[in-house]
């Protein structure tokens, strides 16, 4: 797998209680495994989630204007959303 970066956040006690019922459950192997998942499914949400026909100009617009994208980069990112799309169909053992 990829790099990884530790992050820390605070969290309300019912989110929490939440996580730990789920690992507790055996839903999730941690609660790390647990908020991984989340930001899985809200990353892939926030990626195909339908643009404005003014967004998708202003975007298309940008694409012309700008310099471009190296191709490996674009590359990273596919492979990186489409991972993540992969693992959050699997089901949890």
């Amino acid at each position: 797998m990829g790099r990884h970066e530790r992050i820390s956040t605070d969290l309300p006690a019912h989110m929490m209680g939440e996580l730990k019922a789920a690992v507790d459950a055996g839903e999730f192997a941690s609660t790390g495994d647990a908020v991984r998942e989340a930001l899985t499914h809200w990353l892939v949400a926030r990626a195909t989630a339908p643009m404005s026909a003014e967004e998708l100009g202003h975007r298309l617009q940008s694409e012309q204007d700008g310099p471009g994208e190296d191709a490996d980069a674009v590359f990273d990112r596919l492979e990186a959303k489409y991972r993540a799309l992969a693992s959050a169909d699997q089901p949890k053992a």
